[in-house]
């Protein structure tokens, strides 16, 4: 058996092996949403007794999943967390005469890491689903029903919950079972289950779920602790397309004995998610001068985030700490994690650091990232041993294609304010392999990276540099205020038309007779967070570059944006040039991939992809071509005057806007 409950007092449960975070805890944020795996945490009390510390500390834990434990079914059909939260009563939710915060708690753990709470019914001692079974017999799912209404109901007050998982370690009614998945599944909750043993029942019930409903089941919590202590995600618990996602207690594992389970199992069958029993034993506790429930997060975060393909760093060590590893460097020098702290805010995403004292930082291979759909990618990181120039990061996407950025990064000792590159923690010392500190200036740099947002996002490949080092990751879709520049006064090509037009074959946007699809653009393109309106079609609406300077409305901002295209053949290091008010300069160069024929050059999205072109006949030519977004990071200390354009009649630049 496995999860043992004893009414009206604290949670029991039993499980086995846990592993620690030897990479870094990359989580932060609004960035943690995972839809390929999970790493999360049961709880009881303290999920739900409103003590802001709890909520805190999950909030900013680096779990991305949030497991309540555990919800029991009367034989009436009520709802009642732990035997002392009632939850639902004849069919009405009534949880906020006991507990009227947790609402709200919950929506406030789902805006750190957390991205999916889960509510799970049933233990090892108790008969909720022999009640379900008698219910499901006696009354059915329908609308009418007890369990129907009590779990809309529950939808209704707690919207934020998205799943309910099955701890049914006495019953296993098949029946009853799958009838009770389905009507959750058409009330919009996933299901997963937690099953200790009992594998042909489960993979069977779980197969009639998902034919009846498919997608309902979406993720399977294997106890692999106390009674389920010898099983293995690898082996005997197979469900086909449904990740199964194995667990640890705290009790039996340290952090780091919990990244080497859950790292083998990666390494053996590829799982992508665990989770730990029990957050009620390590609730507010300290794990080698850190926080206990992160440290756990970012040894199971590292054991099931593809450690074999990146390179650990043990760049964080708590003030004091004698070392053999090299540090940070290589060379005996690491930061100091009385300085860092648990995690930091910059540019407003909240980034989380693995534990001190082991592999918390990552230098090349590749990071799994948190499946969605992203703006940007930041990361907090450094150049060693020297200032590291034209550094190569790849974002990959689920589709198959990437997003290449090239950036320079300073030296850790030494910033540069590069392109892009921002001080984000200034540091007066960093702790020595002999457990002193040496005592001058250190930075940790951040960087904010656009990324595709029409694509989720699968994976980034870092510098195959031991000289680069990334502490932590956040991927968001900042707000972003935005100032049009007019271009209208510069428009010198028409390059978009109306379908059917015709105009010249030596016209267009290439010269030689083809356009931009009115019909297809719009009068305006949202990309990244950012709104771009286009000219008139049929009218002069595009710049063609000549060396040309295009005024800028006087400000201060972070970047200036564009959306364009090369014609005739991709147009490599083109060279832009933003002038300031107090006459320097920011340069820019950038290479830009024909209309047809995306390169997909370092800095360049792809912002449109039109199924069509026009041509001067008023016909279509229907193969595919793109316009393409640029960001350029600008001196946001400083007034923007002027943009000076390349000189090539090959770019077009059809809108831009300014950031901040």
């Amino acid at each position: 058996m496995k999860h043992t409950k004893v009414q009206h007092s604290r949670l029991h449960r039993k499980p086995a092996l846990l592993l620690f975070v030897s990479a870094l805890a990359f989580a932060c944020g609004s960035a943690y949403a995972q839809t390929t795996g999970y790493t999360g945490i049961y709880g009881g009390g303290p999920l739900y007794k409103h003590v802001a510390s709890n909520i805190s500390e999950i909030e900013n834990s680096g779990f991305t999943e949030v497991i309540v434990w555990s919800v029991e079914v009367n034989s009436a059909g009520d709802l009642n967390l732990n035997g002392e939260f009632p939850l639902t009563s004849g069919g009405s939710y009534v949880g906020n005469n006991t507990w009227p915060s947790f609402a709200a708690d919950l929506v406030t753990m789902k805006q750190g890491t957390p991205k999916r709470i889960t509510l799970s019914i049933g233990s090892s001692n108790v008969g909720d689903f022999q009640d379900i079974k008698a219910l499901v017999n006696s009354q059915g799912t329908g609308s009418g029903s007890i369990l129907y209404k009590d779990f809309q109901a529950l939808k209704a007050a707690l919207p934020s919950v998205d799943a309910i998982d099955f701890d049914d370690e006495n019953s296993y009614d098949s029946a009853s079972t799958v009838a009770f998945a389905v009507m959750l599944g058409n009330l919009g909750y996933h299901v997963t289950i937690s099953p200790y043993t009992n594998a042909s029942y489960w993979t069977s019930v779980v197969s009639q779920i998902n034919s009846q409903k498919p997608g309902t089941v979406d993720g399977v919590h294997l106890q692999a602790y106390s009674g389920g202590a010898g099983n293995s995600p690898c082996s005997g618990w197979n469900f086909g397309s449904v990740p199964v996602y194995p667990g640890v207690w705290d009790s039996d594992d340290t952090p780091p004995q919990a990244q080497s389970a859950m790292s083998g199992w990666h390494s053996q069958c590829g799982i992508t998610g665990g989770f730990l029993w029990l957050y009620d034993d390590i609730v507010g506790k300290t794990y080698n001068g850190g926080n206990e429930t992160a440290a756990y997060a970012s040894a199971i975060n590292a054991g099931v985030g593809g450690g074999t393909t990146t390179t650990g760093v043990y760049g964080i060590y708590s003030d004091g700490t004698a070392f053999t590893t090299g540090g940070l460097d290589g060379n005996g020098y690491a930061y100091s994690a009385n300085l860092l702290g648990t995690s930091q805010t910059w540019n407003g995403d909240t980034f989380s650091f693995g534990a001190a004292n082991t592999a918390n930082a990552w230098s090349g291979g590749t990071i799994n990232l948190s499946q969605g759909q992203y703006s940007e990618l930041s990361m907090l990181a450094t150049g060693l041993n020297g200032s590291q120039a034209a550094q190569t990061f790849m974002v990959n996407y689920t589709d198959g294609t990437s997003t290449v950025i090239n950036q320079s990064m300073s030296d850790w000792f030494s910033p540069q304010s590069y392109p892009g590159e921002a001080s984000a923690i200034t540091m007066s010392y960093r702790d020595t392999s002999s457990g002193g500190t040496d005592n001058r200036t250190f930075y940790l740099y951040g960087y904010a990276f656009p990324i595709d947002s029409t694509k989720s996002v699968k994976s980034v490949v870092l510098p195959n540099n031991r000289n680069v080092a990334v502490l932590s990751y956040a991927l968001s879709n900042p707000t972003i205020n935005a100032v049009p520049v007019s271009l209208a006064s510069s428009f010198n090509r028409i390059a978009i038309y109306n379908d059917g037009a015709t105009f010249s074959s030596s016209g267009g946007v290439d010269n030689v007779g083809d356009a931009y699809s009115s019909q297809l653009l719009g009068s305006s393109l949202e990309f990244n967070d950012v709104l771009y309106h286009f000219g008139s079609a049929n009218s002069a609406n595009d710049v063609s570059a000549s060396g040309q300077t295009l005024a800028l409305p006087a400000g201060q901002f972070s970047g200036v944006q564009l959306l364009a295209a090369a014609v005739n053949g991709s147009q490599a290091s083109q060279n832009f040039v933003v002038t300031y008010t107090d006459g320097t300069q920011s340069s820019f160069t950038q290479s830009i991939s024909d209309w047809f024929n995306p390169q997909s050059y370092a800095g360049e999205l792809q912002a449109a992809k039109l199924a069509y072109r026009d041509t001067y006949s008023g016909g279509r030519d229907s193969r595919t071509f793109y316009l393409y977004n640029y960001a350029f990071h600008l001196n946001n200390a400083k007034t923007v005057q002027s943009i000076q354009l390349p000189n090539n009649s090959n770019v077009q630049i059809m809108a831009m806007t300014l950031v901040q």
